[in-house]
């Protein structure tokens, strides 16, 4: 599973028009779909976790993103 994620990724990078992305991404929440099903959790559980980390991390929604963190 974790090797077709990160296919559909790849698939996901390269596609050159919308509607390629759109197909894409249902291929991947498709898969996150059947990740959580396998780890015993519920999509409203996945997104309460999402809502959680996005507060004391934050998001991607500005389009800034960390490359690496150094431990101290």
């Amino acid at each position: 599973m974790k090797a077709k994620m990160l296919e559909e990724a790849r698939e996901f990078r390269e596609a050159t028009t919308e509607q390629e992305a759109i197909e894409e991404l249902v291929d991947i929440l498709e898969l996150v779909h059947t990740a959580i099903s396998v780890l015993g959790v519920s999509y409203e559980e996945l997104e309460s976790f999402r809502k959680h980390k996005k507060t004391e991390r934050g998001g991607f929604d500005s389009g800034i993103y960390l490359i690496e963190v150094e431990e101290q």
